[in-house]
Formats: structure tokens, C-alpha cells, sequence
């Protein structure tokens, strides 16, 4: 990202802080920040490790404890010199840090999680982590209990970055994404009733965007050692991360998606950053079912979902881009959600209000027992869509284009078919609020019995819905020409 100052004011949302510890960071004395930047929910954070709270001290300097900012006393320490990271004054922006070496393990345990573990354990919460990854070894851990199986841990290798829970690594994405700090991190949430299938969800997050969604929580720490810069800390440490620790910050709430934006604009603003969407002059939503989130594809590379193969094919790189699709979505269920997708929406256009925004929609066919219906006609799989379109447009900035997928499946044994409604999303597009369609179904991949259950495109649950990554390639590139065509995409 390049290293220049952020430029774009953003308008703060006032919580009162858990305690009075700093001119509004939840713990950050210095320096001052604006009113236009500040992080959101202060109240709710249990634990913030922040290297501009660190008493300054000599550059290259040992660290024994890194102090918790928010008052809950969740400090981390290290009382063997030969394990202990280094405090460093050369960091983005001017702004301090502390240096992880890798190889040999440094790090620093959380000898008091207090708050903080009662937090992921009721697997509700947020973490954000600003840091700039060194080349280490393949699931080094940031933060958390990383020791491997079920242990939660925000962690970074060579080559990925992610949230690694109940033994699912499907958040692991290149993080190269150009010179500067990253921000990473997970929403852990029980309490949203995001679809009726799935209670539990656990989005992960990069550049303040949402990237992944589980239709899981993360695990609980089952009273493993918490720490920053190694893992399995009770055994034998492991897992030695190698870079540069700016921040760690966890809020014992899972933060809305407007909320992550504000987060975002303030680490923009500290760190002398620009925003990537703001670079890139514009942003991309993907909502809807188990496909668009990339089910189908290996749990063990990001590069392989859907949503990933089609953001790079419009050339997206991380952090320009969310992903709001949860797997066995209906269309009913996108609609009490879709004000997620606003809020990300106009916290970005604070930023930048020239930003464009961009809109990729679908609903494969999870309300089966729907009518394909009508525009005039309540509760049908056609008035149900163009409903939760409108409010995208109404609820979104101006420059707004919505593309919409059409449906597939294997066989035409539902009620409707899916290619009665295939066939009225062909006809009606324009009139339901679709600017653009990406059909699908009238590609290799859909029609009746087009994609049966046999290679290469399926089965992946034996269902020929859920593609191979060679299926999801395909279903990619039609999306991405389907954009390219369309005027002013």
C-alpha cells in the first residue's frame, strides 16, 4: 500500500470507554487523534496491545511486558531475556512496534486474560491485528493459542495469512497485497440468527473487510495459554512469528461491518496509510448463498474460492472487496441481512465519496418451495428478490451496479424447477434491479442435467450444485466477462 497520508475525513461513532485510559483509543495516550478518527465501540474492547502505549524506550530494546490499554489487565509478558521480542521506533509512519524474530520463539504470554478469555469463550468477539509479516514459518502465530487442532490462532507464514479454528484454514489468502502494515482479523458470533440452518458464523477479515464466512464460531481456548508471537506456549512454543506487531485489539462483541470500516479509517489514518479501496477508486460486495462464499472449493486455500478467483479477475486485490454470502442463505434471510452490506457501503463512501460500488448478487435456489411468481406478487421467489435489491439501492451510495447471477442445478426436481426461474431471471433482470446477469445457467455449468455429478466441475458434496475449484474457475470467468460487458462497471 503506498505510504502516504490517508486524506479522507470519516465520521467517528461516540461509545463510552470501559475506562479512562487515553485521548480516545481505548488506551492510546499519544498521539491526539482528530475527531474524524477514532476507533469504534471503546466500551467493548478487553484487551488492546498497542506499541505507541509502550513507554518509549530505547530503539532495539528487549521487552519483558507489553501492558493491555484497556484496563482489564490482560498483560503480556516474558520473563526469559533470550525469548523476549524487541521494541522498535522505525515503524509506518514513524509509529513503533515490536519485532518478532521468528526461529528461535519469542514471544509473550498472557499471564491474566481476565475479560479477554472470558470473551472467546463465549465465542463472541472481534479481533483486529495491524502487522507487517516477514518471511516464517507456515502458521506462525500472531495471536491466540495456536497449537494446532481446535486452538483458535490469528496467524501469518510465508506465504498466507488467517484465523485458524476447529481445524478450518479456509481463511488462509496470500497476503501479499504491497509494501506497508496489514490488518487481519475474525468476528466470532452465537448470537445472530444469520440463516435457520446456522447460528454460529465466524467471518474473517482483511483491511477492515470481510473476506470469508463460516457457518461456525471459532472454538474456545479450553484454558490454553493466550499469547502474541508463538503458539502452544503449555508444551513446547511453536509456531514463531516473524515480523512486526503494531496492534492487537479485542472487543468483546462481534463489531458490525460499519464499525470495521471506522476501525480501518483510524489504522489508515495513524499508520500514514491509504485505504485500498480508496487506491483503487472503488469496492466489491458479493452476497448470497454457499456458493458465492466459495463453498466447493478446498478448505485449505483461499485462492481457490469463488469469491477470491472473481475479485482478482476484476482486479480486486484483498481489502477492495467482502464477501458477505453465508452458506444455506434464503432470499428472505439476505434481506434482514442486507443492511450489513449498507453500512460497509456508506463507511466507504465517507471516505471517498467518488468511490464506486459494486454489487454481486445470488441466490442460487435455497427457497425451493417459493413460487418463481412476480413482481406484483408478495412472498414469490421474483418480488422477494427485486425487494432486497431495491433496498441495496436505496441503502447504498449512488454510484452503485448491482450484477446478479442466475441460477443452476443439476436436476429439475424441484417445485419450481430451477429452470423456470432461471429462465424468468434471463427474461426479467433489468426489471427485478439487476444491471447486468452473469448467466450461468445458460453456461457449461447449468441447464438441466449440464452439470451432473461427474468431473470436473462436480460433485463436490455429490449434490452438482457445489463446484470443484475447476467448476468455480468457470463459474468465475463468466462472472467477471458478464462485469467487463457492462457499461460503466
Amino acid at each position: 500500500m503506498p505510504g502516504h497520508g490517508f486524506g479522507y475525513g470519516y465520521g467517528a461513532v461516540g461509545h463510552a470507554r470501559r475506562t479512562p485510559l487515553g485521548a480516545g483509543q481505548g488506551g492510546t495516550p499519544t498521539p491526539t487523534p482528530t475527531p474524524s478518527y477514532s476507533l469504534p465501540a471503546l466500551d467493548a474492547i478487553v484487551a488492546h496491545y498497542d506499541s505507541a502505549a509502550i513507554t518509549p524506550q530505547a530503539d532495539g530494546t528487549a521487552l519483558a511486558q507489553w501492558d493491555d490499554a484497556s484496563g482489564s489487565g490482560a498483560h503480556a509478558v516474558q520473563a526469559t531475556g533470550a525469548n523476549q521480542p524487541k521494541y522498535r521506533t522505525d515503524g509506518a509512519n514513524g509509529r513503533a512496534y515490536v519485532e518478532f524474530a521468528g526461529g528461535t520463539a519469542q514471544w509473550l504470554a498472557i499471564a491474566t486474560p481476565g475479560a479477554l478469555r472470558t470473551a472467546m469463550d463465549t465465542q463472541n468477539y472481534t479481533v483486529l491485528a495491524v502487522v507487517e509479516a516477514a518471511t516464517g514459518a507456515p502458521g506462525a502465530n500472531i495471536f491466540g493459542v495456536g497449537a494446532g487442532g481446535s486452538s483458535p490462532s490469528l496467524w501469518a507464514g510465508g506465504t498466507n495469512i488467517g484465523w485458524a479454528s476447529s481445524n478450518i484454514a479456509g481463511s488462509t489468502v496470500p497476503h501479499g497485497a504491497g509494501a506497508g502494515y496489514m490488518t487481519l482479523g475474525l468476528i466470532s458470533d452465537t448470537t445472530t440468527q444469520a440463516v435457520s440452518a446456522f447460528k454460529q458464523i465466524m467471518r474473517n477479515i482483511f483491511r477492515g473487510a470481510i473476506y470469508n464466512s463460516h457457518t461456525n464460531a471459532a472454538s474456545v481456548t479450553n484454558g490454553k495459554t493466550l499469547a502474541i508471537g508463538a503458539g502452544n506456549i503449555d508444551a513446547s512454543p511453536t509456531f514463531a512469528f516473524k515480523g512486526r506487531v503494531y496492534r492487537i485489539i479485542v472487543w468483546d462483541r462481534p463489531l458490525t461491518a460499519a464499525e470495521l470500516m471506522q476501525a480501518e479509517a483510524y489504522f489508515c489514518w495513524f499508520y500514514g496509510q491509504t485505504h485500498p479501496s480508496v487506491t483503487l477508486g472503488r469496492h466489491l460486495y458479493l452476497d448470497g448463498d454457499s456458493r458465492t462464499a466459495g463453498v466447493g472449493s478446498s478448505a485449505l486455500d483461499g485462492t481457490l474460492k469463488l469469491a477470491y478467483k472473481v475479485a482478482a479477475g476484476l482486479g480486486h486485490p484483498l481489502g477492495t472487496y467482502s464477501v458477505y454470502a453465508i452458506g444455506g442463505a434464503k432470499i428472505t434471510e439476505l434481506i434482514a441481512k442486507g443492511g450489513e452490506i449498507d453500512g460497509a457501503a456508506q463507511a466507504l463512501a465517507a471516505l471517498d465519496p467518488a468511490m464506486a460500488h459494486r454489487l454481486i448478487y445470488e441466490e442460487f435456489f435455497n427457497n425451493r418451495t417459493l413460487a418463481v411468481g412476480d413482481l406484483a406478487t408478495p412472498n414469490t421467489l421474483a418480488y422477494l428478490t427485486a425487494q432486497y435489491l431495491a433496498e441495496r439501492r436505496a441503502g447504498m451510495p449512488s454510484s452503485l451496479k448491482i450484477m446478479g447471477q442466475s441460477p443452476f442445478d443439476h436436476v429439475n426436481t424441484q417445485n419450481p424447477q430451477p429452470s423456470a426461474w432461471a429462465a424468468y431471471i434471463q427474461a426479467n433482470y433489468a426489471a427485478l434491479g439487476l444491471d447486468g446477469l452473469a448467466d450461468v445457467w445458460g453456461s457449461v455449468l447449468g441447464g438441466d442435467d449440464a452439470c451432473p455429478n461427474s468431473a470436473p466441475y462436480t460433485p463436490y458434496w455429490g449434490d452438482g450444485v457445489h463446484l470443484t475449484p475447476d467448476g468455480q474457475t468457470v463459474q468465475a470467468g463468466i462472472i467477471v466477462d458478464a462485469c467487463d460487458a457492462l457499461a460503466g462497471w
